[in-house]
């Protein structure tokens, strides 16, 4: 293809370009892409159900209450000098105070905490 410009003239060239790169960039491109699609963490609430310096008996808390809600997470967290036992992933407050209620009827403790969450299906 010949292009005139005044006082010069342009060819155009037409080809192919190959790209050759690392098998390890797709690999770490599918990773991001299931990571940014499964699970991410945002700003959300859990609800505290105890907190102590006894790893163990949060532990045990921590068991009793997997039996009552086994498709909740439970989370036990190191905050120097206490372990705390959170539950839940709460986008919401409304959503977390729903579950307050019902999980001191066997945790009497029990509290709304602003945490960071996991929730999943949220895009980038």
């Amino acid at each position: 293809m010949l292009w005139l410009l005044p006082g010069s003239a342009c060819f155009a060239q037409e080809g192919m370009i190959t790209v050759e790169q690392d098998s390890s960039i797709t690999h770490v491109l599918s990773l991001y892409k299931i990571f940014a699609t499964e699970k991410r963490q945002v700003n959300g609430y859990r609800v505290q159900l105890a907190s102590g310096n006894s790893r163990q008996t949060l532990m045990d808390v921590k068991a009793k209450f997997l039996q009552k809600y086994p498709e909740m997470g439970a989370y036990l967290e190191y905050q120097s000098p206490q372990f705390k036992l959170r539950v839940g992933d709460f986008r919401t407050r409304p959503e977390a105070d729903a579950f307050v209620i019902e999980a001191r009827k066997n945790f009497s403790a029990a509290f709304v905490v602003p945490d960071k969450v996991i929730v999943e299906g949220v895009e980038w």
